[in-house]
Formats: structure tokens, C-alpha cells, sequence
């Protein structure tokens, strides 16, 4: 049983919330601090009607698709448990190409929401600014992949009632001809009723399932019995690679390789932490409202905060990323900062850098190289199990304003212009804030 606790939201709704804030419950006025502002009451620490429902992102979607001759609408996959429809968008007649996906963890809804709001305004607006993006930018979008995720249920709060909450996986079993052994990205919830896969590390650099069983790979164990693939590729060693077991993954990396974009975009949640250096003095500490991540190369070893001694160079950076696409994946964090940094000393003013290495079992790590992106990760603050109404016009606007000034960049060609430099002086993510609710918050 899906228990509905607040009214529905239409997108401008909500993007007016995130101009204006929202308020402090009385219970948190009366002491419920934390750094950064008050933690929502436990029975509100999620909002389950500002999230589409599958079944309500189809509508919307096919509404659309009815209403505007601008976009095309394809199924291109279903998910592996609940059969739900993957859907993908295209929409834009410009010479540069754009990949955006949405909730690969079911738990991180924000990005589809804003996804969302953007493709209206792309079908059916009629601003200059719509008119800018649609004739200098081809999109292709997955709104969302993980519809198993998106809709999980599980009883958050010990009332003996499940409630529509996401979470992190799809819902799949693994099952021995799968692979040789069960990967380490493949694991279940609490109650182990439910496994499935985390799919942002079963991707792999080849991008198709059926090249899979050709390469050069071999299997590793923990000492505590987990598996792992290591792909040999071009004379370096891609440990704990994908194996493309999920349909999702394939979905999404066909859709990549048709759509051979220039950037490659993601959007996540992370969990919450502080912005480094805030506090001191008369101060009050701040919360991160959002770290962004490139995908660079060896052009950037030497500025890596992961390099140390005897690190191989494909656990720094991504070997098989180019200089000058390096270059343009630090421009677009940057272009992220700036626009949400000229919002001045406010809560969007605290935007830090996720600190790079390669995941070969991501969407960046794989799609960059194959097509040549340059590549942005998006890490908003709050998953919906630990985040609640008090901050989802945050999580709305911050998406919002990153996104267009990514995108009006790209298409009036101004992110040429943008200093790379720039990047390594956002301040590398904070200290990690008490989880209330002691939800383990995994990230990427």
C-alpha cells in the first residue's frame, strides 16, 4: 500500500518553492539543529507526491510526444523486475549532441523531475532561449532508467506499512550462467528479499553485452569473498568492470552509442556534508547543496587528489580521455559553480568538487571514451529516504540553474570561454553530516 501524503506539485509550483524557501516545522524551531539547518521530523522525511510515478512520467510524456511534432518518444528498454518502460527522448536540430540520464539509483529522483520541466519547455515553448537550445543542441535523454528503484517499497518508518520510498538498485537476481561468479555491484536489501544491481557499476568500456564474452578478463576476490572483473584493455587493467547484466544498462549504453554525444551528462544524489572552511568566525556551518565531478584524463594526473605512489594510471584518471575533452569536462563544473555561486553568500553558494577517479563500471567512464564526451556528474544533496520536503525546491533549483547554464553555454558557444583552471579551486566535498535515520548513502 502506497501511503500519499502531500498535495501533487506541478513543476513551476516547485521551482517558485525553491525561490522562496520553505519553513521551519515548529518541533524543529523548538532545538532540532544540525549544521546547515534543521533535520525534518522523522514522519517527514520524504515526499512521495513530488516524484512521478512510472506511470505518471509515461503520461506526461506521451502527452508531450501528442502535442509537440519537436520530440520523439521510443521505448528502449523495460526494467528487469517490474517490466517498466524505459523511455528515451530526443528533441533539439543542433550539431552538438547531448546524453542526459536520470536516476540510474531509483533513490535519486531530482534529476528527472528537472528533466522533465526542461523537455516541456522544449516542446512546447517559444522563447528565445528555447529557440537558442533547440537549434544548437541535439538532446537525447533518459528520464529515467531505474523504474524498479523509483518505485520501491519498503517500511521506512517500522509502522508495519510499506511505503513508495526508492531505493539505490534495480530489482534483479543474479543466477549462476549469469557470469562466473556473482559481481560485487549485485546485492539485496536488508531483509535480502530483494536483490539487484547497483547499474552505475555495471557498465563496461565496450558498451555491448556481446563483446563482453571476448574480452580479456578475469575475476578477483576480497578477502572477505566478493567478486570482482577486471578487464585487460589496451594495456591497462580496468579493475571492477561491468558486466551489462541489467537491461537497463543496455538500454542506456545503446542509446548512448546512437547518440555519439559531445557531452555526456548524470545526474545523482549524494548524502549531505559540510562546506569546507564554512563556520568559522560568527558563522554558521553550511551544507553542500550539490559537489559536481568531471571525467578527465592524463592531462590532469599530476592534479588528481587521488594519485599516490604506485597507483596504477587507470585508478587516477581516465587514460583513454583526451586533453582538450578533459579540458571542456572541467569547464562544464565549472559553468555549475559559477551560475549557482552568482546567487551570492546563500545556501547555493556551497557547490564543492566530488573528488575523480574512474568507476569502469559507470555511464561516465564507459560513454566518455567510446564517444569522445566530455563528461559532468551531478551529486545534489538528499536521497528521498533521508531528505525531506524542506529540501526539495533546494534540490529543484540548484538542478534547474546547473543544467540551463550548462546548456546556454554549450549552444551560444560561450563555454569556450570558460577557465578550466577554475575547477581546482572549488573546494573538494566536506565532512559528512549525522544521518538521522541511519540509511547507509552510497554515492555515483
Amino acid at each position: 500500500m502506497r501511503r500519499r501524503t502531500y498535495l501533487k506539485t506541478t513543476g513551476t509550483a516547485l521551482l517558485g518553492l525553491a525561490a522562496t524557501g520553505t519553513a521551519v516545522a515548529d518541533d524543529d524551531r523548538r532545538g532540532n539543529y544540525r549544521p546547515g539547518g534543521p533535520w525534518p521530523g522523522s514522519e517527514h522525511a520524504y515526499n512521495l507526491n513530488a516524484y512521478h510515478t512510472n506511470e505518471e512520467l509515461a503520461a506526461d510524456l506521451q502527452r508531450l510526444d501528442r502535442k509537440s511534432d519537436r520530440i520523439s518518444l521510443t521505448q528502449i528498454g523495460r526494467s528487469a523486475g517490474l517490466g517498466g518502460p524505459i523511455w528515451e527522448v530526443t528533441v533539439g536540430d543542433g550539431d552538438t549532441g547531448v546524453h542526459l540520464i536520470n536516476q540510474i539509483h531509483g533513490d535519486e529522483p531530482v534529476g528527472t523531475e528537472v528533466t522533465l520541466s526542461l523537455l516541456r519547455d522544449l516542446a512546447l515553448g517559444n522563447s528565445k532561449q528555447v529557440d537558442l537550445l533547440l537549434d544548437e543542441l541535439s538532446f537525447t535523454v533518459v528520464p529515467r532508467v531505474n523504474p524498479d528503484g523509483a518505485m520501491f517499497e519498503y517500511d521506512i518508518d517500522d509502522d508495519g506499512t510499506d511505503e513508495w520510498i526508492g531505493r539505490r538498485t534495480n530489482t534483479q537476481d543474479w543466477a549462476e550462467g549469469d557470469s562466473a561468479y556473482r559481481p560485487s555491484y549485485h546485492y539485496a536489501t536488508p531483509d535480502d528479499a530483494h536483490p539487484g544491481y547497483d547499474m552505475n557499476r555495471d557498465f563496461n568500456i565496450a558498451l555491448d553485452a556481446d563483446a563482453i564474452d571476448e574480452q580479456d578478463g578475469s575475476w578477483s576476490q576480497s578477502d572477505s569473498g566478493v567478486n570482482y572483473y577486471d578487464v585487460e584493455y589496451e594495456g591497462y587493467t580496468l579493475r571492477s568492470s561491468g558486466l551489462m547484466l541489467a537491461p537497463e544498462v543496455r538500454a542506456v549504453a545503446a542509446s548512448a552509442l546512437r547518440a555519439d554525444p559531445d557531452y555526456a551528462i548524470t545526474h545523482h544524489h549524494q548524502g549531505r556534508y559540510l562546506y569546507p572552511g564554512s563556520g568559522d568566525g560568527n558563522q554558521p556551518p553550511k551544507q553542500t547543496i550539490m559537489s559536481v565531478m568531471p571525467a578527465y584524463g592524463e592531462a590532469y594526473l599530476d592534479r588528481s587528489p587521488f594519485d599516490f605512489d604506485g597507483a596504477d594510471v587507470e585508478q587516477v584518471v581516465d587514460p583513454f580521455i583526451d586533453a582538450e575533452t578533459s579540458e571542456r569536462s572541467l569547464q562544464l563544473n565549472v559553468l555549475v559553480e559559477e551560475a549557482l555561486g552568482q546567487r551570492g553568500d546563500s545556501v547555493f553558494d556551497s557547490v564543492t568538487r566530488y573528488g575523480y577517479y574512474p568507476l569502469w563500471g559507470s555511464y561516465l567512464d564507459t560513454v566518455c571514451p567510446n564517444t569522445g564526451a566530455a563528461g559532468l556528474l551531478y551529486e545534489v544533496a538528499g536521497q528521498t529516504d533521508d531528505r525531506g520536503q524542506q529540501g526539495f525546491g533546494q534540490m529543484v533549483q540548484a538542478t534547474t540553474v546547473g543544467f540551463m547554464a550548462t546548456f546556454e553555454a554549450m549552444a551560444d558557444g560561450s563555454i569556450d570561454d570558460v577557465d578550466a583552471e577554475k575547477y581546482w579551486d572549488i573546494p573538494l566535498t566536506g565532512d559528512p553530516l549525522e544521518n538521522p535515520h541511519g540509511v547507509d548513502l552510497p554515492t555515483r
